[in-house]
């Protein structure tokens, strides 16, 4: 399945300016030689949150994208996001709000090519980490098949010059044979946790 049209990397108008999404992957594993990462955690500079990933998932660096920290499933997925079922990426940004963030990484994944029947299945405020977020769940298809996907914004900060320091959770799952359950999503945003700063 590809899922390169998911990342969340991609130019998006947020607070009515373009952003792009940075800060390098950091994914600590047991045995930093190995493919696959289990119940390890993902972030990267300059990004506000964490989130658990579950045993099965592969950190993979995008060459064009190397500042989006992001993991795909299987583990045995070792082309990028060419041949996974799953992906999970964090980043941060600002935003006017939670709601801004959340809804404008929504339209970013369900406006490229290729994209189709996207439907909004829920969306509202939410806590993240004790803090005041935002949630959209969402529907799409491509070619290959359809995918459930989350996105959850949170605010990591205080409000400067009218823009709150935000950070997201972005988690899709195909209906592929052998992807995930659609529960990991549930599983990947409720395990977020905010990074001292």
């Amino acid at each position: 399945m590809r899922f390169a049209h998911c990342l969340v990397a991609v130019t998006a108008g947020i607070a009515g300016s373009a952003v792009l999404f940075t800060g390098p992957a950091i994914a600590a594993r047991s045995d930093p030689s190995a493919g696959s990462v289990g119940d390890s955690r993902l972030s990267g500079p300059g990004i506000g949150i964490s989130v658990s990933i579950p045993t099965g998932w592969r950190q993979i660096p995008d060459a064009s994208r190397p500042q989006l920290p992001q993991m795909v499933y299987p583990d045995t997925c070792s082309t990028g996001v060419t041949c996974a079922s799953a992906l999970a990426s964090v980043l941060s940004t600002s935003a006017v709000s939670a709601q801004t963030a959340a809804a404008a990484a929504e339209q970013a994944v369900t406006g490229q090519p290729g994209i189709q029947g996207a439907t909004i299945t829920s969306q509202g405020p939410t806590q993240v980490a004790g803090r005041n977020g935002y949630f959209v769940r969402f529907i799409y298809s491509q070619l290959n098949g359809k995918l459930q996907a989350e996105t959850v914004a949170v605010e990591t900060g205080p409000a400067s010059s009218g823009l709150i320091p935000t950070s997201l959770v972005f988690v899709t799952v195909s209906d592929l044979a052998g992807a995930p359950p659609a529960s990991v999503i549930d599983q990947i945003v409720g395990s977020t946790q905010l990074i001292a700063r």
